[in-house]
This record gives structure tokens, C-alpha cells and sequence, in this order.
């Protein structure tokens, strides 16, 4: 059976310990489930995967006249993450509760 590491992610091998390559790695496996208990669990959690990772395009090359104000618009348009109580707002309150 081949596993492919997930996206974005290096997997070792727990034999060598080198990381496993895109194009993926070779683990005998028993009626399709890895025999290694440790290729089970990285199956299981998604870190890595049976199918292999799409062929994804060249990401477009940025235009050189885009300018500063526009990047910086989209980060103030990002919401920031409310506290989860109300209590949480400041540290004061915070070291009281």
C-alpha cells in the first residue's frame, strides 16, 4: 500500500526517520490496512493519505504595481477572535476570576 503525507505536512518514516516523499512511501499492509500500528494512526488522524496529492498549478506571479494599501486592507478586514466570555475582555478581570 502507498501513503502520501498530507498537505503542507513532512511525515517520518519510523524506521529511518527521514521524511517520506511527496510521491509517497511503500507500507506493507493486511487487507488494506497498514500491518504497522503507526501508519494506522497517521492514517486515522489524516496525516497522511491513500490517495496521492493533486497537481496543484504555479501560483500566478504577483503584478509588480500592486501597491502596500491593498494588502493592508484585507488585514484590517479580518475579524479578530471575540473572547470566549466576557470576563476574558481584559487581563485585570482575568486575574480576578
Amino acid at each position: 500500500m502507498r501513503l502520501y503525507p498530507a498537505a503542507g505536512l513532512q511525515i517520518r518514516d519510523p524506521i529511518t526517520h527521514a521524511v517520506i516523499p511527496a510521491s509517497g512511501v511503500e507500507v506493507p499492509d493486511r487487507n488494506g490496512i497498514p500491518a504497522s500500528f503507526y501508519w494506522q494512526r497517521r492514517l486515522r488522524v489524516g496525516d497522511v493519505t491513500r490517495t496521492p496529492p493533486a497537481a496543484t498549478p504555479a501560483a500566478p506571479a504577483k503584478a509588480s504595481g500592486a501597491s502596500p494599501a491593498a494588502s493592508s486592507a484585507t488585514v484590517a478586514a479580518t475579524p479578530s477572535p471575540i473572547p470566549a466570555t466576557p470576563a476574558a475582555a481584559t487581563t485585570a478581570e482575568q486575574a480576578h476570576a
